[in-house]
């Protein structure tokens, strides 16, 4: 546990979407920094932690390692004097929307009436099915959508300082500029590939210098419970039209899915990560054929013993940007509809 605070350190801005195992990121978190971790939090859900606050925070606090926070959704590449590594889970949209409902069902009487009033009185002993359905009619009647992962990191204000807006107070559901924004994110992990995400966060981490200890075989806490509704189909009507309410929001996972998916292939090239990787590598490499079969074998048991011996890797020292992620791929969607707008 790194109980000893740094302020030089890379910040660790965890930027936590709702309903997306980040309580259980933010733990992993607090274990490896202890009273250096920060878990913030605010009543308004449209409140943004911008890089002013970041700042007053690392000035009453200057030996802060990592932030997490629903709040967080402006991404500046430094805060002060120090480098920020930006990271954020996905999640399969209709998950994230039926465990939202779901929530809303167990908490419906903690929520002030100005919530309770846009919803049945009847919420928390709707059939699940029932308010989903009731819920799409009135989105559906309010021109609205269900791409709240999209516009967890387009956030209005950036839209508006270059003339986005879709009328939505949360933010834009504009998958060209969300797909800019975690590009250049250091690290975006799958929730439902949460140990996978964890060993190659892990590995990044370690090559900025930053050593975290996530328990690998946690049991994640994504504000739900039982299996999948066995409605939730294409073949249900109810369930369809869930599947395809979230359009950007499944375009976003899949992509960042398949990315970590390769990270993870090259991690497992160089790095030991255990026996059962190993024998799966194996496996693969037979099926190919004997001699890389062998070769698979080989590479495994030297990656083994280098585990055993303790490494000192040469860190990442990245140069400090002042940057805005949100207000550098704003521009970016504006320059290319104005290209466009000249080529046609």
């Amino acid at each position: 546990m790194n109980f000893k605070g740094r302020t030089d350190s890379t910040l660790i801005l965890h930027c936590h979407i709702p309903k997306t195992a980040g309580t259980t990121v933010s733990a992993g978190l607090r274990n490896s920094f202890d009273i250096f971790h920060f878990h913030h939090f605010h009543p308004d859900p449209f409140y943004i932690l911008n890089c002013e606050v970041l700042e007053e925070l690392l000035e009453i606090d200057p030996n802060l390692r990592s932030i997490s926070s629903h709040h967080l959704r402006s991404f500046p590449l430094s805060v002060g004097s120090r480098p920020t590594f930006l990271m954020t889970f996905l999640r399969r949209p209709e998950d994230v929307f039926i465990s939202q409902l779901k929530h809303l069902q167990s908490q419906f009487a903690s929520f002030p009436d100005q919530v309770r009033c846009q919803w049945p009185k009847d919420t928390p002993h709707l059939p699940l099915r029932e308010l989903v359905r009731r819920y799409l009619d009135m989105s559906a009647a309010a021109s609205q959508d269900f791409c709240s992962q999209t516009r967890f990191f387009c956030n209005p204000d950036a839209g508006a300082a270059v003339g986005l807006s879709d009328g939505h107070g949360y933010g834009l559901d504009n998958y060209e500029m969300t797909h800019q924004i975690l590009t250049g994110f250091h690290f975006v992990g799958i929730v439902e590939e949460m140990k996978r995400s964890l060993e190659v966060l892990t590995d990044q981490l370690l090559q900025w210098g930053t050593k975290v200890y996530f328990k690998l075989g946690i049991k994640l806490n994504t504000g739900g419970s039982g299996a999948k509704p066995a409605w939730l189909t294409p073949e249900d009507e109810v369930g369809r039209r869930v599947l395809a309410a979230s359009r950007n929001d499944r375009r976003l996972h899949e992509h960042f899915r398949q990315k970590l998916l390769q990270d993870h292939c090259e991690l497992r090239k160089r790095k030991w990560l255990g026996f059962k990787p190993a024998a799966a590598d194996a496996k693969d490499a037979f099926a190919e054929g004997w001699r890389d079969g062998t070769r698979s074998l080989a590479n495994s048991a030297q990656l083994y013993w280098s585990s055993r011996v303790d490494h000192t890797e040469q860190s990442v020292t990245p140069p400090l940007c002042s940057d805005l992620l949100e207000l550098r791929a704003a521009r970016a969607v504006v320059a290319r509809w104005q290209v466009a707008e000249l080529i046609h």
